[in-house]
């Protein structure tokens, strides 16, 4: 998983991504000092190499004196890119953001439009005095070509309303990338302090400009990445009928692209994120000398449009590159793990309790692949085992709604030597619809470095980074019924590799 390399902490910040050509380029801040926009690139979409940086904080007297937080980088018709970013003086204290802009012709060199900023927060409707709510919001700007005017969405807060719902996306028009007009919000839930890095976005290659149209933004209370549908680009926009979380726990400030035919969620991801607006550091449960409880940006998943107009999340198909071999079936021992059991395939067992059936070999990077079916109220899968019952556990059931997560560690006490488990839910997802009963289902199983990824049809419910055992057996388990297994196969991968 990437992350800056640097002296102490060094964790990556908000993200933009920017296909151009056979590469995507990505653009993010680097925490925690907010004076700069790195740069890296990448042919796959996941490994990154890194590039001279992009911008830097500018002189004393300039809109963006202080730091720099999060851009946008598009595509100029008229030759080039444009970047606008989030500026903050030190003659405010850093405490009123606006925005700035600066130009390239070729990604790599970037020069700015000047000292001022183009825009910032207009009193007629947002929040304009940093004396209301302790700073201005104005940030976070992403255009999106709508007919032959960009509509840059803005993190922003209304002018009136409860002091801890007025966040809204703000809104600035322009037709030429730069002059912008600031306007009324799009859209003004009054449920949230801030709505960040938000971004309209379509799915697929439509023609014209009817909807459906989709606005994202990362949400500060609780720290998620939701969304909202609309037939027109202005709205109105609303809660979507699965809820509108656009991606996993821990994934934060997405940036969504359409690179070589699919629609591409990134964004920065943190381990166990506690709700709230501070949240609490916890460190990485693996061995890592930099970054060792800030963000990383992860795998990309691909977003694709149920019939319903909601938001499915699939696996990224750039994994397919770094399978090492074909797939081959994965088989398993010749006794269950718990009861010592006679196997019969990957059929488990659970009546009276828990048994799973495991591989006799350990696995480290793989990705397993088959269809399971469940007839047991809880069950699911199980990898990177050790010996004494721990390692991780993925659990559903039939008829469930929700899938978990979970790490079970076996250690001994540091204060009284003792022997026992240390349990951690890592991440909580929610299905598409209940689990069925005795039908079979598709399942993946992505486990490379630190990144754990698992879908049911097709669709991801979990991304998580955790690796405090890198390898292990494989298995499936079933309490209270049986869960069956089929045609399990499996395939060693690599990892992706930066520099």
């Amino acid at each position: 998983m990437y992350t800056p390399r640097g002296f102490g902490l060094s964790e990556v910040g908000d993200v933009e991504v920017v296909p151009a050509g056979a590469e995507i380029h990505l653009f993010h801040l680097t925490l925690p000092n907010h004076d700069v926009v790195q740069h890296a690139v990448s042919a796959d979409g996941l490994g990154w190499r890194a590039l001279p940086a992009a911008l830097r904080t500018g002189d004393p007297g300039d809109c963006d004196d202080d730091q720099i937080w999060t851009a946008s980088v598009t595509p100029d018709p008229a030759g080039g890119y444009v970047m606008l970013y989030t500026a903050l003086r030190r003659d405010d204290d850093g405490m009123v953001q606006r925005t700035g802009l600066a130009r390239s012709r070729d990604l790599l060199r970037w020069e700015k439009a000047g000292p001022e900023a183009v825009a910032e927060a207009d009193p007629r409707w947002y929040e304009a005095d940093p004396a209301t709510a302790g700073r201005v919001s104005w940030r976070d700007p992403k255009p999106t070509l709508v007919g032959d005017t960009y509509y840059a969405a803005v993190c922003a807060r209304e002018k009136d309303g409860p002091l801890a719902r007025r966040g809204c996306v703000g809104l600035m028009t322009s037709t030429d990338l730069n002059s912008w007009e600031v306007v009324a919000p799009l859209f003004a839930p009054r449920r949230h302090w801030d709505l960040e890095c938000p971004q309209l976005f379509r799915l697929g290659e439509p023609a014209g400009d009817s909807g459906p149209w989709y606005l994202t933004a990362a949400v500060m209370e609780d720290r998620s990445q939701r969304y909202w549908v609309a037939d027109r680009v202005d709205g109105p926009y609303e809660v979507p009928p699965d809820g509108g979380m656009l991606a996993p726990a821990g994934h934060y400030a997405g940036r969504v692209c359409r690179w070589r035919g699919q629609d591409l969620f990134f964004c920065w991801h943190r381990t166990a994120l506690t709700a709230g607006w501070v949240a609490t550091p916890t460190t990485v449960d693996w061995l890592i000398l930099r970054n060792p409880y800030g963000k990383f940006v992860v795998p990309p998943l691909a977003l694709a449009a149920r019939p319903d107009g909601t938001i499915a999340r699939r696996s990224y198909a750039g994994w397919d590159g770094y399978r090492t071999e074909e797939p081959a079936p994965l088989v398993p021992a010749v006794k269950s793990l718990y009861r010592s059991r006679a196997t019969n395939g990957w059929t488990v067992i659970g009546d009276g309790g828990m048994d799973l059936v495991a591989t006799a070999e350990s696995y480290g990077d793989v990705l397993v692949e088959g269809t399971i079916q469940f007839a047991a109220r809880a069950g699911g899968f199980a990898f990177r085992l050790d010996e004494e019952g721990g390692g991780y556990f993925i659990e559903l059931g039939a008829e469930a709604t929700e899938v978990s997560l979970q790490k079970w560690i076996v250690e001994t006490n540091p204060h009284d030597g003792r022997r026992g488990t240390r349990y951690v839910e890592l991440q909580r997802g929610r299905l598409h619809r209940s689990l069925p009963i005795d039908t079979p289902l598709r399942f993946q199983l992505l486990l490379v470095g630190p990144y754990i990824e698992f879908s049911v049809d097709d669709e991801v419910v979990l991304a998580e980074l955790s690796a405090e055992r890198t390898s292990g057996p494989i298995g499936v388990w079933a309490d209270s019924g049986q869960v069956l297994a089929h045609e399990v196969q499996f395939s060693p991968m690599l990892q992706p590799q930066h520099g």
